[in-house]
């Protein structure tokens, strides 16, 4: 049985994950998904401070980089050494994530992006001086592409199941119609949550809200700019 164009899109990778949830935000409102449609908006539009972040948005801790005096060196863009930074607050900034839309974090993944994605936390400088002596003027976690790149891979899986289910219930999706008579509609969108929560990734706190205010910001830049 031939497949939606849409699987077979977001499978080769012919579409943006932006116009594949576009698509499924549609079908979602026709079968009455609230769940389903509160997952695509947030990932088109970006997750809120009062949004609960999935965790596959989990960045993990990203290489701590300094710039600043150790002894009697002049220091620039050099690793942060071990013990820099007290482990309770290196536990915190392993639990951070990132929020933006979807095509945001398509651009954090492309090839363009070749030096990384960087956080500043600058305002640890005291605690470094305070453990190691050093002199920190500029504190920031880097992130690779290969962090996006997971990601969006975790996002991939999880719209391919949605949509090959979907396909399996109602048929071709090719003209994003759904024609609900005769379907148990409340059924299938449990079946349809089950797939998006199946690792209750989507259900656990709101990693935004880190304690203590451990970023000074949360607005991402490319190291170059």
């Amino acid at each position: 049985m031939a497949k939606s164009k849409i699987i077979k899109e977001i499978a080769n990778k012919d579409i943006s994950l932006e116009v594949a949830f576009n698509r499924l935000l549609i079908i979602a409102s026709d079968i009455e998904n609230h769940d389903l449609i509160d997952w695509a908006t947030n990932e088109l539009n970006g997750y809120s401070n009062n949004s609960i972040v999935p965790s596959y948005r989990k960045s993990g801790l990203g290489q701590i980089i300094y710039s600043g005096i150790n002894g009697a060196f002049q220091i620039t863009s050099q690793p942060l050494p071990d013990g820099a930074i007290n482990s309770d607050i290196i536990d915190i900034l392993k639990n951070n994530t990132f929020s933006q839309d979807i095509s945001t974090i398509e651009k954090f993944a492309s090839d363009d992006n070749k030096e990384g994605i960087i956080r500043d936390i600058t305002n640890l400088a005291s605690m470094v001086y305070e453990n190691t002596g050093i002199q920190c003027v500029n504190i920031y976690m880097k992130y690779t592409k290969a962090t996006f790149i997971h990601i969006l891979s975790s996002i991939r899986t999880k719209l391919l199941k949605v949509f090959i289910e979907l396909d399996r219930i109602f048929g071709c999706l090719d003209n994003l119609d759904i024609d609900t008579e005769g379907k148990e509609v409340e059924e299938i969108n449990k079946k349809l949550n089950i797939i998006i929560f199946e690792d209750n990734s989507i259900t656990i706190g709101n990693n935004n809200k880190l304690k203590n205010n451990i970023f000074k910001k949360l607005g991402e830049k490319n190291n170059g700019n």
